[in-house]
């Protein structure tokens, strides 16, 4: 994925990176609007413009939400994306996602964007409202070491890859 929905000033960064892989419904829904967000770029529509035009469509007949919860996988041994910070940040995070629309962090004990699990990350309420929960420590030690060489090979590719002990620390959220 290339852009975050909730950032309309900073669609489609060079620098945003997060790897994802949707069930059965969240291919037939949420991955449409990547897949549709590609053949815009791919026209030649600039970010803005692209943000808008599909931002526009969610929940319509055309692109509606989710019918029901289901699991979007973020196992990937690194992922560079907004978390409260005013810029992205570059991540060792391996995590799932459930995506629950309409679900809000007073309705399972969350605290917002935060060092405390689980939590609510709505991107566009009622379409991509997300309960996160990170991978155990023993499964991400394992991710991570099995991707050494992927990692590596990403840090010699642009910097901003290049992951530090912070990154891989315990909970790595501001």
């Amino acid at each position: 994925m290339r852009s975050d929905w909730q950032w309309a000033d900073a669609p489609f960064r060079d620098d945003i990176f997060w790897p994802v892989c949707y069930d059965s419904e969240g291919s037939k829904t949420l991955l449409q609007d990547y897949l549709y967000t590609a053949e815009l770029r791919a026209r030649g529509m600039d970010a803005k413009q692209v943000h808008e035009e599909v931002t526009k469509r969610f929940g319509t007949a055309a692109y509606p939400n989710p019918a029901r919860t289901g699991v979007a996988y973020m196992i990937a041994p690194i992922m560079r994306g907004y978390t409260n910070a005013p810029a992205p940040v570059t991540m060792n995070m391996p995590h799932y996602m459930f995506y629950a629309p309409n679900v809000k962090d007073t309705d399972i004990g969350g605290n917002g964007f935060s060092k405390q699990y689980p939590f609510i990350l709505n991107m566009s309420a009622g379409r991509d409202d997300y309960i996160i929960l990170l991978a155990g420590e023993t499964e991400k030690a394992k991710i991570l070491l099995d991707s050494k060489d992927l990692l590596a090979d990403l840090c010699s590719y642009r910097d901003y890859l290049c992951t530090t002990e912070a990154t891989r620390a315990r909970t790595p959220i501001n």
